[in-house]
C-alpha cells in the first residue's frame, strides 16, 4: 500500500510539478491510500492541505463540499462524497467559488456615497459609524411610528431569509421581502394550493417514464447537479432482481432545443405557454381510455373521479394541438405511454411557471400525475422531505400592519397589492429605508429603466443600504454598503430538500479567513438590532449567530445524540436515521384544508379564479406579424442569474448571448448567424447578434440571462486590468464583448394569481440593422 502507481499519481496532479515537491509529496503522503474527497497535496509545496466540510451557495443546489487551503489561501473546492445529494459531484459553478471569493472588485469594508447616487464616489467607513448610521435612521422611524417604511429585501440567498424576517418583524414592518420560493413564486402558489408544499421531488431515478414540461435541469435546476445525477441514472439500463430494467424514457415539450431536450428521447417545440392545454388533453386521453387511479382521485381528493373527467372532456387533442402545435397523435400516443409506464413522473420549472398561466400550468400538470397515479410513490412525483429547524425564543410577532408589496405565497394567498417598483412609484406605499441583502432589482428586475430611475429618485427612495460582497448594479446605487460575507467565509445551516427522501441537515462553514472587514449578514443585522435598542433589540439577545444556530438544533433530538454542531463541522452534514417512506399522506394526509389534493380549491374559488386546473389561453400566435415573436429567457449551465458573471473561468466560457431565432424564419428575413438585429418591445429596444437554429419554435426568439452587465466590477464587464491576480490582464474576450441585458424589454407584468414574473411572454418586433 505504500507505493503509488503512475495512474494514482496523474490523478492527483503530482506529475509535472518539479522534482522537489514531487519528492516532498510523496512524503507527505506516506502510506496512504488514494480517494475522492480525501487529501490534498500542494502541487508547489508537497504540503498536504487544510480540508474543511461546508455547504456551497453559488445556486440553489446548496451541495456539500470541501474547501481545500494552503498558508491561508482557499487553492480548490470538490464535493463531500458521502453527501447524500451531490454524493461528491461539483458543477463549474461550485467550482467557481474560488474565484468569487478573490475577485479582484470585491467590496471589503463599508462604504459610504459622497458623490451624486450613481456617481460612484464613496470613501471608507468603520463599522461602528456605519452601524450607528443605519440605526439612527431606523430609531427615527420607530419614533415617529414609521416602521412599516422600512423595506427589507433578498431575492438571492434562499438561506438567511428567515433571519431576515425576524428583523424585518422585530422592527415592526411587514415588508420582509425576503422569502422567494425555490422554483418562484407561481410555482409556489400552484403547489401550496394544491398539495400543501411549496414545491416536489421527482423520483427521477426510480422511474419507468419523464415527462418534462418547460424543464431544464442539465441547465437549470433547484437541485441541479443532485438532480441530473438521478435522471442518468433512471435513463440507463440496469439489472436487478435477475431482470433487466430498460432506461426511463424522456420526453421533453420545451420552445427551445435545450441541452435536455437534446438528450431526450422526443422533444416538440411547443408554443410558450400552452403547456396546460397538452397537459389537461393527456388527462383527458389517460381517463377515457380507463387508465386513470380512479381508487387516489376517489379517495385522496377533493374532486371525484366522474366530476373531474366531465370537466376534462373539452380538453381533447385536437384542441391541445391547435393551441400549442403538438400534432394531436403524439398527445394522445404519449399519455397512453406515460399511464401504462409504471411509475412515471413530470418535471416542470420555469419554462412552465413564468408566464400570466403559470399557476394553471403547473395545476394541470400536478393533475397529470394525479390521474396517472404516481403521487408519492416509488419512481413519481413526490412530497419533499426536509428537518424543519426551531425558530429560537422569544420569536417576534408578525406586524398588524399589511405590507402593499406583493409577496410569496409562503406567508397568504395573496400577499399584498403589486411589485416593487409599481408600489413605490405609484405612491401606495412610502420607503424611507430600503435595505436589500444580495438582491439586485436595477439589473434583475423586469423593465430596467423603470427601476433605475427610481432608484435614482431621492425623493421616492431616500436612503438606500445594500449588504454585498460585490459593485452590484443596485449597490452602486446605494447611500451606503455593507460589505457581506460571502459563502464560503460564513456560518450557517441547511435544509434543502433530500433527492433520495431521506432528510438531512448540513453546514455552511468558513472554509478560510474572511478577507477585508467583511461580515456575515447575520452578525451585521444583530448590530442593528442592538444599536436600535427597544423591542428590536430583545429579540437578537445572542451573544453571536452560532449561538442562534445552536438554539435551531436543539430539537432535532437524534442530531444532537449525535454530537450537535461538533457533528456537522467535522462532516459537513448529518442524515436523519430513517428510511425513504412513501405515500406518506396514507399516514398524514396533505397539507391542505382538506387533508387531500385539493384538485378544486376553494382559496383559490374566494380569490375570483377558477378553482379547477384549466388552460388560461396566452394570445394567438397567429396574431404576429412576420416580424414579431414571442421573446423567452433561458439560463446558461455555468451561471446563476445576476450572480456569477465576475467570475474569471465562468465568464471565459459564456460571456455572450446571440439571440437564437428559428432558421428558416432567420433565412426568409434575410439574416445569417452573425448579423446584428434590433429587438424592440414595447419597453424598451437593444442591439443583439443573432445565431440561427433548427432548435427552437418558428413563433419565438430566445437569449439568456446573466451577462450585459453596466457595474458588478471589471471581470463582468469583459475589461482587462492589473491585478493581485494575473490572469485578469488577458481577459481574451473583451474583443467579442460582455453580451447585451435583456431585461429592459421585459414589461413588469405577473401572473395575478401567484404574483410571479412573467418572463416568458414579452412580444418583441426584430428588424436588422
Amino acid at each position: 500500500m505504500g507505493k503509488l502507481s503512475r495512474r494514482q499519481l496523474l490523478k492527483t496532479g503530482l506529475i509535472g510539478t518539479g522534482a522537489l515537491a514531487f519528492n516532498q509529496a510523496l512524503a507527505s503522503v506516506g502510506d496512504r491510500t488514494l480517494e475522492l474527497g480525501g487529501q490534498q497535496v500542494s502541487r508547489t509545496s508537497g504540503r498536504i492541505r487544510s480540508k474543511v466540510a461546508s455547504t456551497c451557495l453559488n445556486c440553489y443546489a446548496r451541495c456539500g463540499i470541501f474547501g481545500y487551503s494552503s498558508d491561508g489561501m482557499l487553492a480548490k473546492l470538490s464535493g463531500i462524497p458521502g453527501h447524500p445529494n451531490n454524493r461528491g459531484r461539483m458543477c463549474a459553478k461550485g467550482q467557481a467559488g474560488v474565484n468569487l471569493i478573490y475577485d479582484p472588485d470585491r467590496i471589503l469594508r463599508p462604504m459610504r456615497r459622497v458623490g451624486a447616487r450613481g456617481e460612484g464616489k464613496w470613501e471608507p467607513i468603520s463599522w461602528r459609524q456605519a452601524i450607528d448610521e443605519v440605526a439612527v435612521r431606523m430609531r427615527d422611524l420607530a419614533q415617529s411610528g414609521r416602521q412599516s417604511e422600512f423595506v427589507l429585501h433578498s431575492t438571492r440567498d434562499v438561506t438567511a431569509q428567515g433571519f431576515a424576517r425576524r428583523f424585518c418583524h422585530a422592527f415592526g414592518s411587514p415588508n420582509a421581502l425576503v422569502n422567494t420560493p425555490l422554483g418562484g413564486w407561481n410555482k409556489a402558489l400552484a403547489q401550496l394550493m394544491t398539495w400543501g408544499s411549496q414545491h416536489e421531488i421527482n423520483d427521477v431515478a426510480n422511474t419507468e417514464y419523464m415527462l418534462l414540461f418547460g424543464a431544464n435541469p442539465f441547465e437549470a435546476h433547484i437541485l441541479r447537479t443532485s438532480f441530473v445525477q438521478r435522471i442518468t441514472e433512471g435513463r440507463l439500463t440496469k439489472i436487478a432482481q435477475e431482470r433487466v430494467h430498460h432506461g426511463a424514457k424522456m420526453v421533453t415539450f420545451d420552445p427551445r432545443l435545450s441541452q435536455t431536450a437534446g438528450k431526450s428521447d422526443e422533444w416538440f417545440p411547443i408554443r410558450p405557454g400552452t403547456d396546460a392545454a397538452v397537459a389537461l388533453a393527456m388527462c383527458n386521453v389517460i381517463m377515457r381510455h380507463g387508465l386513470h387511479d380512479r381508487e387516489f382521485l376517489d379517495k385522496w381528493t377533493n374532486y371525484s373521479a366522474e366530476k373531474l373527467q366531465a370537466h376534462l372532456a373539452r380538453f381533447t387533442p385536437e384542441f391541445a394541438e391547435a393551441e400549442s402545435g403538438v400534432p394531436a397523435a403524439d398527445i394522445e400516443r404519449i399519455a397512453l405511454e406515460f399511464a401504462s409506464s409504471k411509475p412515471s413522473t413530470t418535471v416542470s420549472t420555469g419554462g412552465v411557471t413564468k408566464h400570466r398561466n403559470g399557476v394553471y400550468n403547473e395545476r394541470a400538470i400536478m393533475l397529470l400525475n394525479a390521474v396517472a397515479g404516481n403521487i408519492d410513490v416509488r419512481g413519481g412525483y413526490c412530497l419533499p422531505r426536509t428537518i424543519k429547524l426551531a425558530e429560537p425564543s422569544p420569536i417576534p410577532p408578525p406586524p398588524s400592519a399589511k405590507s402593499p408589496f406583493a409577496q410569496s405565497a409562503a406567508l397568504g394567498v395573496f400577499e399584498g397589492e403589486a411589485g416593487m417598483a409599481e408600489v413605490i412609484e405609484s405612491g401606495k406605499a412610502r420607503v424611507g429605508l430600503y435595505m436589500c441583502y444580495r438582491a439586485n432589482p436595477c439589473y434583475e428586475f423586469p423593465n430596467t429603466k423603470r427601476v433605475q430611475n427610481i432608484f435614482s429618485d431621492e425623493k421616492l427612495m431616500p436612503y438606500i443600504v445594500a449588504i454585498d460582497s460585490y459593485p452590484t448594479e443596485t449597490a452602486m446605487m446605494a447611500d451606503l454598503i455593507l460589505p457581506d460575507a460571502m459563502y464560503l467565509e460564513t456560518l450557517e445551516l441547511e435544509t434543502p430538500p433530500a433527492m433520495d427522501l431521506v432528510p438531512f441537515v448540513s453546514l455552511r462553514q468558513p472554509v478560510v479567513q474572511a478577507r477585508g472587514l467583511v461580515r456575515p449578514v447575520e452578525e451585521i443585522l444583530i448590530e442593528i438590532a442592538k444599536a436600535i435598542g427597544g423591542e428590536t433589540a430583545r429579540y437578537f439577545n445572542f451573544q453571536s449567530y452560532s449561538e442562534y444556530l445552536d438554539a435551531e438544533i436543539a430539537s432535532v433530538k437524534p442530531l444532537i445524540k449525535a454530537g450537535g454542531m461538533s457533528y456537522l463541522e467535522d462532516h459537513g452534514f448529518w442524515v436523519a436515521p430513517t428510511k425513504p417512506e412513501y405515500q406518506r399522506f396514507k399516514k398524514t394526509g396533505f397539507g391542505t384544508p382538506s387533508g387531500k389534493f385539493e384538485v378544486y380549491s376553494e382559496r383559490l374559488a374566494a380569490a375570483g379564479f377558477d378553482p379547477l386546473p384549466t388552460y388560461s389561453p396566452l394570445m394567438d400566435a397567429s396574431s404576429l406579424k412576420d416580424n414579431e415573436f414571442t421573446l423567452i429567457t433561458h439560463q446558461w449551465n455555468v451561471h446563476t442569474h445576476s450572480r456569477t458573471a465576475d467570475s474569471m473561468w465562468l465568464s471565459e466560457i459564456v460571456h455572450d448571448n446571440p439571440l437564437l431565432i428559428n432558421a428558416d424564419v432567420g433565412e426568409r428575413l434575410g439574416l445569417k448567424t452573425g448579423d446584428e438585429v434590433r429587438v424592440t418591445s414595447k419597453t424598451g429596444s437593444l442591439k443583439v447578434k443573432v445565431r440561427l437554429t433548427e432548435g427552437i419554435n418558428p413563433k419565438a426568439v430566445a437569449i439568456s440571462d446573466s451577462v450585459g452587465h453596466w457595474e458588478y466590477g471589471r471581470v463582468a464587464q469583459a475589461k482587462s486590468f492589473e491585478s493581485n491576480m494575473p490572469e485578469t490582464e488577458h481577459i481574451w474576450w473583451r474583443s467579442e464583448g460582455k453580451g447585451v441585458h435583456p431585461h429592459s424589454l421585459i414589461a413588469d407584468d405577473p401572473d395575478p394569481m401567484g404574483h410571479g414574473q412573467s418572463w416568458m411572454d414579452t412580444t418583441v418586433r426584430i428588424e436588422r440593422v
